[in-house]
């Protein structure tokens, strides 16, 4: 069962699972990714990316909805490197 069916959409859950995906695999989601997850609409997810990015909790690429960055993650590389269990990560 998904979280939309519990409850509506939030962008803190949004936010959850964006931090969950990074951590995961090193990337960020795409919207369709986050959609899918939570059995929404790909606008729906737009609108709450916009939102998160409004409020400067992840950086969107320039025109697009595609995650750039989420604190310490990034979607783009960077001089900053981490290795965690075979995983490299940029960050910020």
């Amino acid at each position: 069962m998904h979280v939309s069916q519990l409850k509506p959409l939030r962008d803190a859950d949004v936010r959850h699972f964006i931090y969950t995906r990074f951590a995961v695999s090193a990337r960020p989601p795409g919207s369709g990714e986050i959609a899918e997850h939570f059995s929404g609409s790909i606008a729906q997810i737009e609108k709450s990316l916009t939102r998160l990015a409004d409020a400067h909790q992840i950086v969107l690429a320039p025109g697009s909805h595609a995650i750039w960055m989420a604190h310490p993650f990034s979607a783009i590389p960077t001089n900053y490197i981490t290795e965690v269990g075979g995983k490299k990560y940029w960050g910020n």
